[in-house]
């Protein structure tokens, strides 16, 4: 997690705090709001209730009077009637208020009071000391309630009302009405609230947990797929492939670029080994670097792969693990195709070859060459004399003329060639170059033959060099023992003319064509191993290319393409 989501994390983190803070307190501050209204209404009540008990008391106060002043009060001699109709009034407010005890109390000084009858027509008779409410209420000559909730043994919590009685003829409070409403019907009703109220807190709560939750992830997603992009962009733009193997070792996904270089599409290579694509001497350098990844180390590795179409490609492999979560769940291989590289680099070294041969060249050709004529001149001399030993003076004038032959080539690599590019018809050269060959192909029982494929067009070309370079091309099909020499003219979409010299001989293999064109390298018993080279030199300077492909016992096929035009760039093979 980068740090631009870790601070949005924060963030959200934050707000669902403080979301729960102003979600909880207010909750809560209602709730005990709600509870205050509740007790206050009940207090209200309470307080309404008695004094329509005290109203009715001071319509016949002299009765109430009597019945409490009288001392046959304790004994039951009191006025029974006044006591029912009290008891009913004080059942009926009872039923209609809802409250829960209703009684009387008669004053006995300013500090005591005495508890006289209660709703159930129980005497209490007991003096005690007045409440500090009651006291207001005598004082005040007004109904009051509690303002809070009291504790009652009997019935729990109440909520009380009082109302003075007051003796109109006096002014005196005599005595006052008490009526208490139980505050557990409520309790429950508030508690119920409460725990609403706790949920739907919760509730808010959750669902702002849940929707930063969900915003968090957007945002990572978004982060996720904006870093994807990146490395996909990266990964698709690179000019290297790159492809990603599992755990053990299988084909998971890989760039654009490794269709383009390999030919093959991802579908081809899933779930399917690597080696697949490797040559043989490479399999097991990619299995140690694909050890080593498991163990978390990067290797560089120097490779060979066939593509789609046969092309054997260099490539420069950069093996390193795929981490996730500090375990090594797969391999990376990053692969850059050096075969271009690799070639000029053996173009550079075969140049510094021919560099040095040169320079010795262009050192003893002159110094070889003179001598040679002179020798020459007294064999021939010697030959004219002497028919006896003919035989020998003509190998010695053969191996004179190799000689000199060899001295040529060398003096060829030792200096560049002033090419005479003219236009010309590189059909016409060929059949020149067969007709001057045929007697040799005849001896030899060789069937050779032209085959035109296209209207072959005018091409700029020095034509004595690259007379050179097809009959050391023919000749070496001569000598490998063909029965068949095919030559096929055509042109290409990209305007080059192709030429293919075809013959089924006893063929080249691989390690030999490696080295074809390398100067004195040469497999034959008389062979200086220049004949290619200087061929090479020569279809160089022409911007041409050419390629070998061969089976042992197959035969040989050379392809050559030349440039319609000489600063037409070299054909793509």
């Amino acid at each position: 997690m980068n740090t631009h989501v870790r601070k949005k994390k924060y963030i959200l983190i934050l707000l669902v705090i403080v979301i729960t803070i102003a979600v909880t307190i207010p909750a809560f501050s209602l709730y005990g709001h709600l509870k205050d209204v509740v007790n206050n209404e009940i207090g209200k009540n309470a307080a309404n209730t008695s004094l329509t008990i005290a109203e009715f008391i001071e319509q016949n106060l002299d009765s109430y009077k009597k019945l409490y002043d009288a001392k046959e009060y304790k004994e039951g001699s009191y006025d029974q009637v006044y006591y029912n109709k009290m008891q009913k009034l004080f059942e009926r407010l009872k039923k209609q208020t809802g409250a829960t005890y209703i009684y009387t109390e008669k004053r006995v000084s300013d500090d005591e009071i005495v508890y006289i009858i209660d709703a159930d027509g129980i005497v209490l008779g007991v003096k005690e000391g007045m409440s500090d409410l009651k006291i207001k209420t005598y004082n005040n000559e007004v109904p009051v309630y509690t303002k809070e909730v009291i504790g009652d043994k009997r019935w729990g919590p109440i909520i009380s009302g009082f109302t003075p009685i007051k003796d109109d003829e006096t002014g005196k409070v005599y005595g006052f009405i008490g009526v208490d409403f139980s505050l557990q019907y409520v309790e429950h009703i508030l508690f119920k609230v409460k725990q609403v109220i706790i949920v739907v807190s919760f509730l808010i709560i959750l669902l702002s947990s849940i929707i930063a939750y969900i915003i968090l992830q957007k945002v990572i997603e978004k982060e996720y797929v904006e870093s994807q992009q990146k490395y996909k962009s990266l990964a698709d733009n690179t000019p290297d492939y790159i492809y990603i193997l599992d755990e053990k070792g299988h084909f998971m996904e890989s760039n654009s670029q490794f269709e383009t270089i390999t030919g093959y599409s991802q579908s081809d290579f899933i779930d399917v080994e690597p080696s697949t694509l490797l040559l043989e001497e490479s399999c097991s350098i990619i299995e140690e670097g694909i050890e080593q990844t498991r163990k978390g180390l990067t290797t560089r590795k120097e490779i060979q792969i066939k593509t789609k179409d046969g092309t054997i490609l260099d490539i420069h492999a950069t093996l390193f693990p795929m981490i996730i979560n500090g375990k090594v769940m797969g391999t990376f291989i990053y692969g850059r195709d050096v075969t271009k590289i690799k070639e000029t680099e053996k173009m550079l070294h075969n140049a510094e070859k021919l560099s040095v041969i040169g320079q010795l060249a262009a050192s003893v050709a002159h110094e070889i060459r003179n001598p040679l004529t002179s020798i020459r001149g007294f064999i021939q001399l010697l030959q004219s004399d002497d028919k006896t030993h003919s035989f020998y003076y003509q190998v010695m004038l053969e191996e004179m003329d190799r000689i000199n032959q060899i001295v040529g080539e060398l003096l060829v690599l030792a200096k560049p060639q002033n090419l005479r590019m003219v236009k010309g018809n590189i059909e016409e050269v060929m059949q020149s170059v067969t007709t001057l060959l045929t007697p040799q192909s005849n001896m030899n029982g060789i069937d050779m033959f032209i085959k035109t494929l296209d209207p072959i067009p005018e091409i700029d070309f020095d034509r004595n060099s690259l007379k050179q370079v097809f009959i050391n091309m023919i000749k070496n099909s001569i000598e490998a023992e063909a029965k068949k020499i095919e030559i096929i003219l055509s042109k290409t979409k990209d305007d080059f003319v192709k030429v293919i010299i075809k013959d089924d001989g006893c063929g080249i293999d691989d390690e030999r064509i490696k080295h074809l064109g390398e100067p004195f390298y040469s497999m034959k018993e008389k062979g200086t191993g220049l004949g290619l080279t200087v061929s090479n030199k020569i279809l160089a300077e022409h911007h041409a290319t050419i390629r070998y492909s061969s089976q042992v016992g197959q035969g040989t096929e050379v392809e050559i393409c030349l440039p319609i035009h000489a600063n037409q760039k070299n054909h793509i093979k």
